[in-house]
């Protein structure tokens, strides 16, 4: 069953595409208003969306090598190369969220994606399986608390920067 796998990397690629970057981008409004177009405060996004679409790929083939460990590895050193970043304090007048909200940002969006992977994954085993109800609700289940959560960030907005 050559879908099944087709189905499975498209929901950890394209489904994560949509939702983890648009809850990401909620994330960012939230600690740094307008912060998409100054470098100085964070950095493009297209090489985030980049990464995000290669570790959807990557995260399944590990998990399907029987080597789930590399993604712990593979988040390990993404954290140690942002280690610096993250110690910084903010900066009220530019708008520059500290350093422990940006890490947080970064848990949430790779938890996701790790999350999304996960599920292409199964979805996978499922498919050849015939388990047509983890089929339909695993993922709709994993893409309706996406989208829960989404609605729910805006209202948590740090009133300082409005």
């Amino acid at each position: 069953m050559w879908y099944a796998h087709v189905i499975g990397y498209g929901f950890s690629v394209f489904a994560e595409a949509i939702l983890v970057k648009s809850l990401v981008e909620t994330l960012w409004d939230c600690i740094a208003p307008n912060s998409s177009d100054n470098p100085q405060i964070r950095q493009p996004p297209w090489q985030g969306d980049a990464l995000a679409r290669i570790e959807g790929v990557l995260y399944i083939a590990f998990l399907q090598l029987g080597l789930g460990q590399l993604i712990g590895l593979w988040l390990l050193l993404k954290v140690a190369g942002h280690w610096k970043r993250w110690m910084d304090d903010g900066d009220e007048k530019i708008q520059k969220p500290d350093g422990r909200s940006v890490f947080n940002v970064f848990l949430i969006g790779n938890a996701l994606t790790v999350l999304y992977s996960f599920v292409g994954f199964k979805l996978i085993g499922w498919i050849i399986a015939g388990k047509v109800l983890q089929v339909c609700w695993v993922p709709l289940s994993v893409i309706a608390s996406t989208l829960v959560l989404w609605a729910w960030i805006p209202g948590q907005r740090k009133s300082r920067f409005l």
